[in-house]
């Protein structure tokens, strides 16, 4: 289906008919998805090596929460504006830029003195994968359609799903290797290469697709986006390791009454016929707009069970990083093969479908898991919970790459940059909403009972399968009013 002979899309985001799609190739849609692994695997990698950081380093509490949170926060802040950019100015151009500055700020992360210095490291890094990654659904958008869209949507969603577990993997692999001095500095190191690799692939085969039009930028917008993020992610991300002061819950108070501005402006600027941030008629796009809500639903749940799962099996039952990694990879493995093959059942059997499907298998095989590890407690058995994840991967495989293909499907190129921007930016404010809740929800049982040890912390990721697999139920409903076709 193209969106220009859609009578239910508003006409400003049709495109103009000089807007075709362009070929996007094998080539150029690996090459894309270059910039969700790396920003995906790197900061998964990252969350491994965080107590090695500290121990070479001499890094307190704080400082090691802020070399994860200052890539989150730099990451998920500009995201919109990356993509508005890469609209305008070019996906391609973007996408170089922001690869260069990974590579370049990943070697400084690598290189990096004292904790001071790896901090800013990794909130540039941040930065930079913000001005990449809205560029990678933003092309598929421009340049498929069709049964190559489906393919393309597919393995985006693998690649979006699978990349943490890769990440998680990959870092136990690293951490066991004694290279550079310190076995945190190799994780660092092989961003660097893959970024440069990524770098020249994009100069031989990145298609370049923009958006036609006046080039003009919000800059009011973009700074009222900004405040809103910063005030939403700053203490999601930083409140739990520093107790919940009173300025963690100020910030938290004024972030809807910023987005309300903001969203105010957005809707002036269309009125008068000027270039919003972010285009308003988008979200009278009913597969956009639900598809939004089921992301943030998937994303905060999916965040706060890793958040959980790495503290679980590694504080709370003593599993080497390794070994925590290991259990997630069939799950990874079966996530990224079932993606693929949804990208060949989308056009036989439509989004609503699949995703509906995903969603129940998800929940059922969710409710199991949650069983079987508080039966288990300290004494849990890593294979069966790898065999039983297989089921949980299945399911959300279902649900993450149908999900994506169905809210772009009536999405035009004109506004692919923006449409990207925001389910990312949405992704990460979800990911940090949900590690915080089920910080709050460790904190809790902990609490409770401070002699639990390792029954303490398999509650509480018992409990929090038992919530995902209650989003489940609700994606899967709200699937159902999806639009058919």
């Amino acid at each position: 289906m193209t969106t220009a002979s859609n009578p239910r899309i508003h006409p400003s985001l049709r495109p103009p008919v000089h807007d075709a799609p362009r070929t996007l190739g094998t080539a150029g849609l690996l090459t894309a998805l270059s910039a969700l692994l790396l920003s995906v695997v790197s900061f998964a990698a990252t969350g491994i090596a965080v107590p090695d950081i500290g121990a070479s380093l001499h890094a307190s509490a704080a400082e090691q929460s802020l070399v994860v949170s200052a890539y989150s926060v730099g990451f998920a802040v500009p995201m919109v504006i990356g993509g508005r950019l890469g609209d305008l100015y070019g996906r391609r151009r973007l996408f170089l830029l922001g690869m260069a500055g990974f590579t370049v700020f990943s070697l400084l992360a690598t290189i990096a003195p004292n904790i001071t210095v790896l901090i800013a490291a990794r909130a540039l890094t941040g930065i930079s994968a913000a001005a990449m990654v809205p560029q990678v659904l933003a092309t598929i958008t421009a340049s498929t359609e069709g049964r190559e869209r489906a393919r393309a949507v597919a393995l985006f969603g693998a690649t979006a799903g699978g990349a943490t577990a890769v990440g998680q993997v990959l870092g136990g692999l690293l951490l066991s290797a004694p290279l550079l001095g310190a076995p945190w500095r190799t994780v660092f190191a092989v961003s660097v290469v893959l970024g440069a690799l990524a770098f020249l692939a994009a100069l031989r085969w990145m298609p370049r697709t923009s958006s036609p039009g006046r080039r003009s930028l919000d800059l009011t917008g973009t700074a009222l986006l900004g405040l809103s993020l910063l005030a939403l992610l700053v203490p999601l991300s930083q409140g739990a390791s520093l107790g919940w002061p009173a300025w963690c819950w100020m910030l938290l108070a004024g972030a809807p009454l910023l987005f309300a501005a903001f969203w105010a402006r957005q809707v002036r600027l269309h009125r008068v016929d000027r270039v919003p941030l972010v285009p308003p008629p988008l979200f009278r796009l009913r597969s956009y707009r639900l598809g939004l809500v089921m992301a943030l639903m998937l994303q905060s749940s999916f965040g706060a069970f890793t958040f959980l799962y790495a503290l679980s099996t590694q504080t709370g039952l003593g599993w080497s990083p390794m070994r925590a990694a290991l259990v997630l990879l069939p799950f990874a493995s079966c996530f990224f093969i079932v993606s693929i093959w949804s990208g060949k059942l989308a056009p036989r059997f439509g989004f609503r479908r699949l995703l509906t499907i995903g969603g129940v298998v998800q929940a059922a095989l969710l409710g199991i898991t949650a069983a079987s590890v508080f039966g288990q407690g300290p004494d849990l058995n890593p294979w069966s919970l790898a065999a039983l994840l297989v089921g949980v991967g299945t399911g959300q495989a279902l649900m993450f790459g149908p999900l994506v293909g169905a809210m772009i499907a009536d999405v035009p190129p004109t506004t692919a940059g923006a449409a990207s921007g925001v389910l990312n930016t949405a992704q990460q404010a979800a990911m940090g909403l949900g590690v915080a809740v089920a910080g709050g929800l460790l904190g809790t049982m902990m609490g409770t009972s401070p002699t639990a040890g390792g029954q303490g912390y398999t509650t509480a990721l018992a409990v929090c399968m038992i919530v995902q697999a209650g989003f489940a139920i609700t994606f899967a409903l709200c699937a159902l009013a999806l639009p058919r076709r």
